[in-house]
């Protein structure tokens, strides 16, 4: 079940600093990014092994990592008002 975490944030990890390191329109670019993390998931889908505890494990890994690089590094989540929305404190 680890391999499915780890694989979970190399996925969540991978997909969101495509964002930072990356441009393209807006449609390719989120097409990409979303891609990118579902991955795993879809490599379960096609391969027959997917299951509800794998596909858990798989996303308990990946939003964690991806939501904190939105967050920290990128910092695009805080821009469009996310923040307030989730009652985090916003910085300037």
């Amino acid at each position: 079940m680890i391999r499915y975490i780890l694989a979970g944030i190399g996925a969540g990890a991978t997909s969101a600093f495509y964002l930072y390191f990356t441009y393209h329109p807006l449609l390719i670019h989120g097409a990409i990014h979303a891609a990118i993390f579902a991955a795993g998931i879809i490599a379960m889908l096609i391969t027959g092994t997917l299951t509800a505890k794998k596909a858990g494990a798989y996303i308990a890994g990946a939003l964690p990592v991806h939501l904190a690089i939105h967050f920290l590094v990128r910092g695009d989540l805080q821009r469009i008002g996310v923040s307030q929305l989730l009652n985090f404190s916003s910085s300037p």
